[in-house]
C-alpha cells in the first residue's frame, strides 16, 4: 500500500514549556453547529485546556449550515458562557442561506462588526495568542487588528482558499475586479500570520507559491478511539451506503440523484444532512417515488459513530472540484473503516485511489459512479473488508486528530511561549 504522507513536525528532545498562555480561538462556527468544522476547534480548544492553557472563544450564534439563528439568538448581539472552563463568546450575523456570492460577504461582514465589540476582551483579559480561521474572509481582519493594537500574535488556519474556490465554482472570474480585490486581502492575510497551517497539500502548495512561508499541515482527522470499526453482519443482501454532511450546491446531490438510477442498483442510499440542496433532493426523490433513498435529519455528532456502523461504505460528492478542498467526513470515514465511494477529484480522489481503501470516480462522468456502485454489488464482500482495513491504517497512521494537535502544540511551544 502506498501511504498518503503529511509533512509532520519532527519531535524534539525539548521538555514542554511550563508557560500557560491565554489562547483565544476565533472562527465562524463552533458546536452545535452542525459539521466537522465546528468539532475540530472544540477540540482544539479542549487539548489546549488539557495542556493547561487558558482558552476562550470568539464565534457566532449557531446558524450553520441552515443558515438560520435561533428564535431566542435574533436578537441578541452578544452573549458569554463558560463551556466547561471554556469562555465562548458569540456574536450576532445576519445570516445567509443564498447560494449567492453578494449575500455571503454581507453576512460576513456582519459578523466582523458585531465582533470588533471583542476587542476590548482581548486586551482586558490579556490574550497572548490569536488563532483565527479563514474563510470567513472577514474574520482575520479582527486578529490583524488586535495584533496592531495589542501585539498578539496570528497563527491564521486557512480552511479553504478565498477567493480561489470562488473561481473553482465559477462565482467569479479571474479577470474580475472583485477577484483582484479579494485576492489582494488574502495575500495582506497571509502576510500580516505569524504562522499558517492548512488543511491540505494542496493549499500549502498554493499558499507557498504567493511567495508566503510553507503553510504547517493541520488536519481535521478523526478521533480514532471514538470513530473506529465494528463487526457488521456479512449475510445481508443489500448494500447500505451513507452521506452524512453538508447538502450543498457543491456536493451536487440532488443532480446525482437525478441522474443515477440508485433503484435499480440495489443499494439503499440513506443521506443524513441539512443545508441550501435539501429541499431539492427531497422534492426529486418524492417525485420520482424513489424507494431506496431516505433522507434523515442531521443526528447529534455524539452519535455519529454509531450510525456510521450501520453502513457497508460512505459516499463523498464533490461536483465542483475546488482546489485546496479536503471533505472533513472523509477522515471520520476512512477511521470507521469505511470504503469511500469518491465521487470527485482534487487530493480527496488522491489519497482514495492510492491507498486502495475505495473507488473514485470523475465528476463530470456520473456513468463512471454507476460503473463503481455495479461493481460493488456484484463483488464479493471481502473486497469491501480489504478496502475498509486499508482506510481504517491510514487514518490511524496519517489523520489521527490527536496527533494533529500534537504537531500544532509542537509550533506553539516552540515560537508562542517566549514572551519579549
Amino acid at each position: 500500500m502506498t501511504l498518503y504522507s503529511d509533512t509532520i513536525l519532527k519531535s524534539t528532545d525539548k521538555a514542554k514549556n511550563d508557560q500557560k498562555l491565554n489562547i483565544c480561538i476565533i472562527t465562524h462556527c463552533y458546536p452545535p453547529d452542525f459539521g466537522a468544522a465546528p468539532h475540530q476547534y472544540e477540540h482544539m480548544a479542549k487539548s489546549f485546556q488539557k495542556e493547561g492553557h487558558y482558552v476562550s472563544v470568539i464565534t457566532s450564534h449557531p446558524y450553520y449550515p441552515s443558515g438560520k439563528l435561533k428564535k431566542e439568538d435574533r436578537y441578541k448581539f452578544i452573549s458569554e458562557t463558560n463551556e466547561n472552563g471554556i469562555t465562548v463568546r458569540r456574536h450576532w450575523l445576519l445570516p445567509s442561506q443564498k447560494n449567492n456570492s453578494l449575500l455571503r460577504l454581507i453576512s460576513m461582514m456582519t459578523m466582523l462588526m458585531s465582533m470588533l465589540f471583542s476587542l476590548p476582551y482581548l486586551k482586558r483579559n490579556k490574550i497572548d495568542l490569536i488563532i483565527c480561521q479563514t474563510p470567513p474572509i472577514s474574520l482575520p481582519f479582527l486578529a490583524i487588528l488586535a495584533k496592531k493594537r495589542y501585539n498578539i500574535p496570528i497563527i491564521l488556519n486557512v480552511s479553504d482558499l478565498w477567493p480561489q474556490a470562488m473561481v473553482d465554482i465559477n462565482h467569479l472570474k479571474k479577470s474580475s475586479f472583485t477577484y483582484k480585490l479579494l485576492h489582494k486581502v488574502e495575500k495582506y492575510f497571509y502576510k500580516k500570520a505569524d504562522h499558517i497551517v492548512t488543511q491540505s497539500i494542496e493549499s500549502q502548495e498554493y499558499i507557498q507559491q504567493l511567495g508566503f512561508q510553507k503553510p504547517q499541515i493541520y488536519r481535521i482527522g478523526a478521533d480514532i478511539d471514538t470513530f473506529k470499526p465494528s463487526d457488521k453482519d456479512l449475510n445481508e443482501k443489500r448494500y447500505k451506503m451513507v452521506y452524512m454532511g453538508v447538502l450543498g450546491v457543491a456536493h451536487g446531490l440532488s443532480q446525482l440523484i437525478n441522474q443515477i438510477p440508485f433503484d435499480r442498483l440495489g443499494i439503499d442510499f440513506h443521506i443524513y444532512g441539512n443545508g441550501i440542496d435539501l429541499p431539492k433532493i427531497k422534492h426529486i426523490i418524492k417525485e420520482k417515488g424513489l424507494n431506496s433513498i431516505q433522507v434523515f435529519e442531521p443526528i447529534l455528532y455524539q452519535k455519529v459513530p454509531q450510525v456510521l456502523q450501520e453502513y457497508d461504505f460512505a459516499f463523498i460528492s464533490q461536483i465542483n472540484y475546488v482546489r485546496g478542498t479536503l471533505p472533513a467526513k472523509l477522515f471520520e470515514s476512512l477511521s470507521m473503516g469505511l470504503p469511500i465511494i469518491f465521487h470527485g477529484d482534487g487530493e480527496g480522489a488522491k489519497i482514495v485511489k492510492e491507498n486502495d481503501c475505495g473507488w473514485v470516480s470523475n465528476p463530470n462522468a456520473p456513468e463512471e459512479l454507476v460503473i463503481n456502485l455495479k461493481e460493488i454489488t456484484q463483488s464479493n464482500r471481502n473486497v469491501l473488508i480489504k478496502k475498509g482495513q486499508n482506510a481504517r491504517t491510514l487514518c490511524t497512521q496519517h489523520f489521527d486528530r490527536d496527533q494533529q494537535f500534537t504537531n500544532l502544540m509542537k509550533t506553539v511551544y516552540q515560537n508562542f511561549t517566549t514572551k519579549s
